[in-house]
C-alpha cells in the first residue's frame, strides 16, 4: 500500500477543519435561536475588527521593543574616536 503525500501540512489541515467546526457551530446556533442574517453579520465584523485590532497592537508593541533594543545596543557600544586616541598617546 502506497501513501499518498499530503497536500496540505497537519497545521493547515488542523487550522482549516477548526474554522469549519466554528462556522458550522455558528451557523447551527444562529438557525436554533433565530438570529438574523444582520445580526449575525454585525457579530462576525465586530469580531474580525477586534482580531485585526489585537494583530495591528501586536506588530507596533513587537516593533517597539526591537527599536528599543536597537537604540539600548547602539547607545551602550564605545565610540571609537580617532582623534581621542592620538591625544591620550
Amino acid at each position: 500500500m502506497v501513501k499518498k503525500k499530503a497536500k496540505l501540512s497537519k497545521k493547515n489541515r488542523n487550522t482549516i477543519s477548526g474554522l469549519l467546526v466554528g462556522l458550522a457551530s455558528l451557523y447551527a446556533i444562529s438557525v436554533y435561536m433565530e438570529i438574523s442574517r444582520e445580526e449575525l453579520r454585525n457579530f462576525l465584523t465586530s469580531t474580525l475588527l477586534f482580531f485585526a485590532l489585537i494583530l495591528v497592537l501586536a506588530i507596533l508593541a513587537i516593533s517597539g521593543i526591537k527599536l528599543l533594543s536597537k537604540l539600548k545596543q547602539k547607545l551602550s557600544t564605545p565610540i571609537e574616536d580617532s582623534d581621542h586616541d592620538k591625544d591620550s598617546e
